[in-house]
């Protein structure tokens, strides 16, 4: 059966397939659930307004064996940075900020869902002005899981 997309006549009751879409639509995003994507949390509380950017790198080890020209190349470290921008202080990442014999390894989640874990805090930087104005909290990390 083919939907008409006729435009509606003057007086005629019948709604055209796709006018009732967007009732649709608010019904389905009434049942879900009300997660925001783009949810960053340390340790498991969640940052408001905070915003992570990621670094994940590998060294690669290159060798030549012989007399042959071409390189060989060997996985070396992977390294697993994350920093989150917040627009307030972040008391667990100041809380490591102090001079101290010991370190916390934090648990950063990011708003697409990796998780870096045993993280330790690198340096705090800040950017912007006014009400643009954000703190930069750089850790770096032992793992990452992905979704």
């Amino acid at each position: 059966m083919r939907a008409r997309l006729t435009p509606r006549r003057s007086g005629s009751r019948r709604t055209p397939p796709l006018a009732a879409l967007p009732l649709v639509v608010a019904a389905i995003a009434a049942v879900l659930p009300g997660r925001v994507a783009a949810d960053v949390a340390i340790d498991g509380v969640v940052v408001p307004k905070a915003k992570v950017t990621m670094e994940i790198t590998q060294d690669v080890i290159e060798f030549r064996t012989g007399t042959d020209p071409n390189p060989q190349v060997l996985p070396g470290a992977k390294r697993y940075g994350v920093c989150v921008l917040a627009a307030a202080p972040v008391a667990a990442l100041d809380a490591e900020l102090p001079r101290g014999d010991t370190a916390t390894r934090l648990t950063v989640q990011a708003g697409d869902g990796r998780t870096f874990v045993r993280c330790l805090v690198t340096g705090l930087e800040t950017e912007g002005a006014g009400a643009k104005h954000q703190l930069k909290y750089c850790l770096r990390c032992e793992d990452v899981t992905i979704p």
